[in-house]
């Protein structure tokens, strides 16, 4: 048993939390690795989702992977005996996606929180060193890093706490202290292991870049086939779907393809059901490719549920459940205007 597991505030959560599978061994095992990557969660401390359990659920069933990201993730909002709980998460042997095309060498830790404006309190360094000295003592690893100082990942805002200072400070850090400043974002990324659109997405900047925006940006990117060392649009993305914050988002009756609003499921009819159905039609998701209209008859049966459920998959793989409603909408009018619609 390793030292950093003998402390008093961990807890084991391997193979207790949501996976699909599992990650891919190390090389060499934990021999393999060489940096411990510091990470935060970007969620603020007191949002409800700021827990594994929401972490576990949007790795696995939003972006795809087989478990959470982390391997060590310490929370601030569950003390045990003076110190920060540590939730060993994914087993350090395996290859968990948290760096990219570094996720061989690195080991994924997180500190739950958003310390862009969250604060650092005293259970939480103290449970940053009581890991960091065990890994040492472990022989875990050669280096520390932020998320922004790996390869290819300069423009992230993770982690703004300064993890060195964490180290050595005792006292309380009554304010946000920047580590490295993220680099701006480029106008091109190439993708590493483990990206996903949902991913790599900026939905946390004052002006971000959103799935949706890489989706219009990238027509020719299916978002659930990404490869290693593709190139996308990152920066040069931005509001090419939501609209900068002066400009005004189109009505539905100014598209080539409008949407209808609500929810439509299987039995529906009518022409918001024929809408639906030349939407799909036009970006390849054929409600029957085989008849003579594509299938646009403007009723919802097993055809036109099983186009949306093909839809869904690629574009809204958190929600493939057949039944058009707001998020599958949003994404239909991204892909629908990444194809010049």
């Amino acid at each position: 048993m390793y030292e950093f597991q003998k402390l008093p505030q961990l807890v084991d959560k391997r193979g207790k939390l949501v996976h699909k599978g599992e990650y891919a061994k190390r090389k060499n095992g934990v021999d393999s690795i060489t940096t411990r990557c510091w990470h935060h969660s970007l969620t603020k401390l007191l949002a409800g989702g700021s827990r594994i359990e929401s972490f576990a659920d949007f790795h696995v069933n939003t972006n795809g992977w087989p478990e959470i990201a982390y391997a060590l993730i310490i929370d601030p909002k569950h003390v045990i005996d003076g110190k920060s709980a540590i939730y060993y998460c994914v087993d350090i042997a395996k290859r968990s996606y948290h760096v990219g095309n570094s996720n061989t060498i690195g080991l994924g830790i997180c500190v739950i929180g958003d310390y862009r404006t969250d604060q650092l309190d005293t259970p939480t360094i103290k449970s940053i060193q009581d890991l960091h000295a065990a890994l040492i003592k472990d022989g875990i690893g050669k280096y520390d890093k932020a998320h922004n100082e790996m390869p290819g990942y300069s423009w992230k805002a993770c982690c703004v706490y300064d993890y060195k200072k964490a180290f050595k400070d005792t006292a309380i850090i009554n304010l946000p202290v920047k580590g490295q400043e993220p680099a701006p974002v480029p106008g091109l990324y190439t993708i590493q292991e483990g990206d996903t659109f949902w991913s790599i997405a900026l939905k946390e900047k004052k002006d971000g870049i959103t799935v949706d925006d890489l989706i219009a940006a990238n027509p020719f990117v299916n978002p659930t086939e990404l490869k290693v060392g593709q190139t996308i649009k990152l920066g040069a993305a931005k509001n090419s779907y939501s609209p900068s914050p002066e400009v005004p988002k189109k009505p539905q009756s100014a598209y080539q393809y409008p949407l209808p609003s609500g929810v439509l499921k299987k039995g529906a009819r009518g022409d918001s059901v024929s809408q639906l159905q030349k939407a799909l039609a036009a970006v390849n998701f054929y409600p029957n490719k085989n008849a003579e209209n594509k299938g646009v008859d403007g009723i919802f049966g097993a055809n036109t549920e099983n186009a949306l459920r093909r839809f869904q998959m690629v574009y809204v793989p958190y929600q493939v459940d057949g039944v058009y409603g707001p998020n599958t909408k949003q994404k239909l009018q991204a892909v629908l205007k990444s194809k010049g619609y």
